[in-house]
């Protein structure tokens, strides 16, 4: 294993510029795949490049963007896709909701996934992944905890917010779930957002100023 290798690789997805993350496990040549959006190849090209097999898929939420390319990567390995079962709803209307959006392409809704909960955990040797549920974005958005880094898919960016109206959609929920987030994780927990780049939470904190604004903050006021 090259040691010297990125632990955690990012593929921005063309069409929707979503985040896929791929993750290296404590065991060479295996990762975890998170949010496979609309960009298969991509995605493929990045795994065949750092020679990583995937040994489980875990979406952040149910929208088209961050589980486009689920379905093909579940029956490529033979895994299993991991997401809240709130947001199985959500991810049965992708192609709707893509076909509402005036988007081009369709997608391969996932035949079967495991259905998490907050607190659910997944493991393999001595890795460990943790589900935290964050509803507002969607009904079942989680953020996925993994070896110290948290995959806040739409609920948490480094410089802005999420406040649309798509369906399933609930500000005061999403207010809630980042509130909770502000307690619960450590500053220097390192933040893989769906759309954009990451940051440490303590830096988001305290630079994020539509975040802050969002939780009637000002100045260097702390929850």
């Amino acid at each position: 294993m090259n040691t010297g290798a990125p632990r955690v690789v990012r593929v921005t997805n063309r069409e929707v510029a979503a985040n896929t993350y791929i993750c290296r496990t404590a065991t060479p040549r295996e990762c975890i795949l998170i949010d496979p959006g609309l960009d298969r190849e991509a995605i493929e090209t990045a795994l065949d490049e750092a020679e990583l097999v995937p040994l489980a898929i875990f979406c952040t939420h149910g929208h088209f963007d961050h589980l486009g390319s689920a379905e093909y990567f579940r029956r490529k390995y033979s895994i299993d896709v991991h997401f809240h079962g709130a947001d199985a709803k959500v991810a049965r209307s992708s192609n709707f909701l893509m076909m509402a959006l005036k988007l081009p392409s369709r997608i391969a809704v996932p035949e079967a996934h495991v259905a998490v909960a907050d607190g659910s955990i997944w493991s393999s040797g001595n890795d460990r992944v943790e589900f935290v549920h964050v509803p507002g974005h969607t009904p079942g958005s989680t953020v996925v905890l993994f070896n110290g880094h948290a995959f806040t898919g739409d609920t948490l960016f480094r410089n802005d917010v999420w406040l649309g109206s798509l369906p399933g959609a609930n500000q005061p929920q999403l207010v809630e779930s980042v509130r909770r987030l502000w307690t619960m994780l450590p500053d220097g927990t390192q933040i893989y957002p769906g759309h954009g780049g990451a940051a440490a939470f303590g830096e988001i904190k305290r630079s994020n100023t539509p975040l802050r604004q969002m939780l009637g903050l000002t100045g260097g006021a702390a929850l």
